[in-house]
């Protein structure tokens, strides 16, 4: 019992330096981080120089973004009617149903057509003969559609709020006009698309991601300077600090003051 005592005493000892060296760590670790970054700085601020530098223009642009304009319109679609009599002999007891399920078919595959260079390629070559030059690759940025069920909705984004009403009108006329050119399922007779709603020009905001695309691209150039700084730190073998020694298992005897 009494030659144990010594053990057990040591055990909780260790144990006790253990947990103090621990808190110690947690409470110097950011100490340590800011002392990195004083003594490199100039690795941090270099890279965040460099991209505040390319950034400057982007970052002039997005604090004042020119206005864009939206027009939404939603569009009924149904596949052109077949021969006669081919509802009628349909295996099903509700014959409407037949056209229903078609024409939700047609909408499905709509905006992919709409989100396509063809798509854009051809409301350019509308809008040429309207005496509106336009190229098919900015055009081709400006729509977008989805669709629910027999309805598709067709979106039209432009800066310039004197061309989106045309532009819209000839998105509309190709996709009732042209689109036998690009389904061969309506190769006979095109599908009939008829717009529900008028064209309502409305203002709309930017896109969040550009307004704070520059600051992304400073925050990564920031994050880049504390790891150039991070990997210079480590790749220095000085000795700056007390813990610097002991972590080689040396003993330290005195310290001078820096300051």
């Amino acid at each position: 019992m009494i030659a144990s005592t010594p053990k057990r005493y040591n055990h909780r000892a260790r144990l006790t330096r253990v947990r103090q060296s621990m808190s110690k760590a947690v409470i110097v670790e950011p100490i340590a981080f800011w002392q990195i970054i004083k003594r490199r700085w100039w690795l941090v601020a270099l890279p965040l120089l460099i991209v505040a530098l390319l950034t400057l223009p982007a970052l002039r642009t997005a604090l004042d973004l020119p206005a864009r304009y939206e027009v939404r319109v939603r569009l009924t679609a149904a596949a052109p009617p077949g021969a006669e009599g081919a509802i009628a002999d349909a295996p099903y007891q509700d014959t409407s149903y037949v056209v229903w399920l078609a024409s939700e078919y047609v909408a499905v595959n709509l905006p992919h057509w709409i989100t396509s260079d063809s798509f854009a390629q051809e409301v350019s070559t509308v809008l040429a003969d309207e005496g509106l030059l336009l190229s098919a690759a900015d055009l081709q940025g400006a729509f977008a559609a989805d669709s629910y069920r027999s309805i598709v909705t067709l979106y039209v984004q432009w800066e310039d709020a004197a061309q989106i009403t045309p532009i819209a009108q000839a998105a509309i006329r190709v996709l009732q006009q042209r689109n036998a050119e690009y389904f061969p399922q309506f190769a006979v007779s095109p599908a009939r698309v008829v717009a529900l709603d008028g064209l309502q020009v409305q203002q709309v905001p930017p896109p969040l991601s550009q307004r704070l695309l520059p600051l992304v691209r400073l925050a990564i150039g920031a994050l880049a300077g504390v790891i150039l700084a991070g990997l210079a730190e480590y790749l220095d073998d000085r000795l700056r600090t007390r813990a610097d020694v002991e972590r080689l298992g040396l003993e330290v005897l005195a310290e001078i003051p820096g300051e």
